[in-house]
């Protein structure tokens, strides 16, 4: 049985840890206190009868996780080929998915995911971005519901507030709706968890948009091109194999989104202008 989990997420105990340091100060003193800090950890996803792979990141909502990477991997389609997901009190960091058909399933990157990266190991780039359809045409947004969108991005970031480390991904329909939020050290964890909670909730992601904390590679919007996301919106820059990705999979891509300026750099039509009823 598959619960659909927390869908928009709160501060999770897993997702943070208490370590000693040493805090100097300007003028020279020097004191021994307490901090937080993110999580990070190894945590193993298996596949029955396909293989294991571990991902570096923050262990909370670690089904979403497991069932956003799968998706975004191409490890499964949709929710209906899940059978179940397992875990057991004895491996609290690793999680178990089976599957209906596992022999279709062909491996195609390293088993070790890091944190900071999500496309290590892809055999062929270029022909991976040829396999993914083009995104639909159905998704418009004022470039105020994108700032407002952002901002409660900032607001749902509970982990950042209390240690500065965690990347936000948010899910947003057309009318500014929250569908599902994630955080993690890793920026392509978060999104993946993200896109987890909306399949295991039995929503899809198709025709949303996606407000995104940090930077936009090319790993981030693969994983928006195979859930249908039409439209990313990130606080910081994008690369140029993120402008190039988007612009062939027909997504809208949006950097430095601030309360008075963004930049668009794929796909501008879906951003419509915003309408004063004051």
């Amino acid at each position: 049985m598959i619960d659909t989990g927390d869908i928009i997420g709160r501060e999770n105990p897993h997702s943070i840890d208490n370590v000693d340091v040493l805090r100097i100060h300007s003028g020279g003193s020097k004191e021994c206190t307490r901090d937080r800090v993110i999580t990070e950890l190894p945590v193993t996803i298996m596949i029955d009868q396909v293989g294991s792979f571990t991902v570096m990141c923050t262990p909370s909502d670690i089904k979403a996780l497991a069932i956003g990477f799968a998706f975004s991997e191409g490890l499964i389609d949709g929710i209906d080929e899940v059978v179940e997901t397992y875990t057991k009190p004895e491996l609290p960091h690793v999680i178990g998915i089976d599957v209906q058909d596992p022999t279709r399933i062909d491996i195609g990157r390293n088993l070790i995911v890091a944190s900071s990266c999500g496309m290590c190991g892809v055999r062929n780039i270029e022909k991976m971005i040829q396999t993914i359809a083009p995104c639909g045409q159905t998704l418009k947004v004022t470039d105020h519901l994108l700032t407002d969108t952002m901002q409660k991005l900032r607001d749902l970031q509970h982990v950042f507030d209390l240690t500065g480390g965690s990347h936000g991904a948010a899910i947003f329909d057309s009318s500014a709706e929250i569908i599902a939020f994630a955080e993690d050290i890793g920026r392509h964890n978060a999104l993946d968890k993200a896109i987890g909670k909306c399949l295991l909730a039995g929503r899809t992601a198709q025709g949303c948009g996606v407000a995104l904390s940090g930077r936009v590679s090319l790993e981030i919007v693969t994983k928006a091109a195979k859930a249908g996301i039409e439209l990313i919106a990130a606080v910081s820059a994008v690369s140029s194999y993120a402008v190039s990705a988007s612009d062939t999979w027909n997504i809208t891509l949006c950097g430095f989104v601030r309360p008075d300026k963004m930049n668009v750099y794929t796909k501008p039509e879906r951003i419509i202008p915003h309408v004063n009823n004051g």
